[in-house]
């Protein structure tokens, strides 16, 4: 699971790529319509492996499933399956809170590279293209530390690590428009982010009982899109009513909460809530 969250992570930071320093390129020159319009053609590529990719082999015979058996198997169960075990509102409150400083830093992260005086391009340079590297390293040792460590242990470590990775922000501000402190700044952000999210696919696909695997996925994967929708929202409001530099430090202290989580649920064994996988 550690190598397939590193994989999968691989490929959705060449998403960010595109997306990212490709649009920035892509609307510098041509123009932001154009640029959103490449990124909608680039959708394809998922949509075509999906139509071209065969289902697996389902547990239940779908096609002699009345519509309140499939219902059933596709819904209730695997939320029924989940909250059967113990400490599984813990569990979920930790998905919300693990990626939140990071979250936090992260939206804010453009506005601050141009109010510091950085153009497009040498956001696009260094923040994607070379963030993007750090990224994909850090994903790769986030995978590796997982399967050596433990999730649990791995978690923790690349938690403290994003924490203290949202310093240098600050660092950044006080320094001002400097290429070479930006290029630090990107690395220490990209990389310990990567270790955390390679470790964090991880554990979210640890949580899921292979019968349920789409929806109870869904559900976590979704919860931990949560920081970056919508409890980094208040950021912009947060810097106009204090300043980065106080900004960044709260970032940080935002992200203490998700590793003392992780720090609880190894004291209260780990793993021992996932459930084993039921006979259907």
């Amino acid at each position: 699971q550690a190598a397939g969250a590193a994989a999968t992570q691989w490929g959705y930071r060449f998403g960010l790529l595109a997306s990212g320093a490709g649009a920035l390129y892509a609307a510098e020159h041509a123009g932001w319509s154009a640029a959103y319009s490449i990124m909608a053609g680039l959708m394809l590529i998922g949509m075509a492996t999906v139509l071209l990719t065969p289902e697996p082999h389902a547990a239940i015979d779908q096609r002699r499933a009345t519509f309140i058996e499939t219902l059933r198997a596709a819904v209730v169960e695997p939320f029924a399956d989940f909250v059967r075990r113990p400490g599984w509102a813990a569990v979920l409150v930790f998905i919300v809170l693990y990626k939140l400083g990071d979250a936090m830093a992260g939206t804010m992260a453009n506005p601050f590279y141009l109010e510091l005086g950085f153009s497009k391009e040498e956001i696009a340079a260094i923040s994607k293209v070379f963030g993007l590297a750090a990224t994909l390293a850090g994903v790769a040792v986030g995978g590796a530390l997982a399967a050596r460590l433990g999730l649990l242990r791995a978690l923790f470590f690349c938690g403290v690590l994003q924490m203290l990775s949202n310093l240098t922000y600050a660092v950044q501000a006080m320094v001002g428009h400097d290429p070479m402190m930006l290029t630090v700044t990107i690395f220490a952000e990209n990389f310990t982010g990567g270790m955390g999210s390679a470790a964090f696919v991880a554990y979210l696909s640890n949580l899921c009982n292979t019968s349920f695997t789409a929806t109870q996925y869904a559900l976590f994967s979704s919860l931990a899109a949560v920081p970056t929708r919508f409890l980094s929202a208040p950021a912009g409001w947060i810097v106009d009513q204090t300043d980065w530099i106080p900004f960044f430090l709260f970032t940080a202290v935002a992200a203490l909460p998700g590793v003392l989580m992780v720090a609880w649920l190894m004291r209260r064994g780990g793993f021992r809530f996932a459930a084993a996988q039921p006979a259907l």
